[in-house]
């Protein structure tokens, strides 16, 4: 039996992770240093903040810059011109949830 592959399936494995779209909708209004995330997501492990940035970094939809040459450095992360294409998505997405949660009530 042969699989079909379905743009959704790739679009959803991008995003998959539990903090992923909401990182990416924090980092849509400005470049955000590290401690800034971290502190926006306190519920959020710091292994599992930094494997989930990797990840959108790796795929392209972030950037990492480090300045500074001894600690503290200073690590900051922003949406690629690509990564910046997504958001509009999640934030239909988002406004859907809510209306959902609303119509369920």
């Amino acid at each position: 039996m042969a699989v079909i592959y379905s743009p959704i399936d790739t679009f959803l494995q991008v995003i998959k992770g539990k903090y992923k779209a909401k990182i990416l909708i924090y980092l849509a209004a400005r470049q955000r240093r590290y401690s800034e995330i971290k502190r926006k997501f306190p519920l959020m492990s710091e292994r599992i903040l930094i494997k989930q940035l990797k990840e959108l970094e790796q795929q392209g939809i972030i950037t990492r810059s480090v300045t500074g040459t001894k600690p503290p450095l200073k690590v900051q992360y922003q949406l690629t011109a690509y990564g910046s294409t997504v958001c509009p998505i999640l934030k239909q997405m988002w406004f859907w949830g809510e209306q959902h949660e609303q119509q369920a009530r």
